[in-house]
């Protein structure tokens, strides 16, 4: 179950971030995010097959990362659309 978790996290991630690429080229933080979360998603597979704990923490801290750089990504899109 894991490595299907880890595939949909990478096909959703992949696309994400080229769609975002394609539409949205100014979009860098949360392209970033997806792309993280894509790489994330593999590793995450890497670690159903292994079983290494140091790929899951890796995979994690991906994950991690992907997450904060798209909430900083959506939080500076807020800002510039809603100017205070």
């Amino acid at each position: 179950m894991s490595i299907f978790a880890g595939l949909f996290l990478f096909v959703f991630g992949s696309l994400g971030a080229w769609l975002l690429g394609a539409r949205f080229p100014n979009a860098r933080f949360l392209r970033t995010g997806y792309v993280l979360m894509a790489l994330g998603g593999l590793v995450f597979c890497v670690w159903a097959l292994s079983h290494n704990l140091a790929a899951g923490i890796v995979g994690i801290a991906l994950l991690l990362c992907g997450g904060i750089s798209g909430a900083i990504g959506a939080f500076r899109k807020e800002v510039r659309m809603f100017p205070q």
